[in-house]
């Protein structure tokens, strides 16, 4: 719904600044498709390499005292 209302508001603003026409109507409505579809693919999710589908947990155990502890925690 957001990406809709902002389409419609560029599109606006569009007309108010350069006269409504049909052309200035396409014109606007294909700038904002296309920083729209520039900016989808361009995010992380899109963008997998190999290996990064898996979450590696690290788990650490330590045996021993409280200070051993403390002196090799990074």
């Amino acid at each position: 719904m957001v990406p809709l209302v902002l389409v419609g508001a560029a599109v606006l603003g569009a007309c108010l600044v350069f006269g409504y026409s049909s052309f200035v109507v396409g014109f606007a409505l294909m700038c904002v498709g296309v920083i729209g579809l520039i900016m989808f693919l361009s995010t992380p999710g899109m963008v997998r390499r190999p290996g990064e589908r898996e979450t590696v947990i690290e788990e650490r155990h330590y045996i021993g005292d409280q200070e051993e502890h403390r002196r090799y925690r990074t």
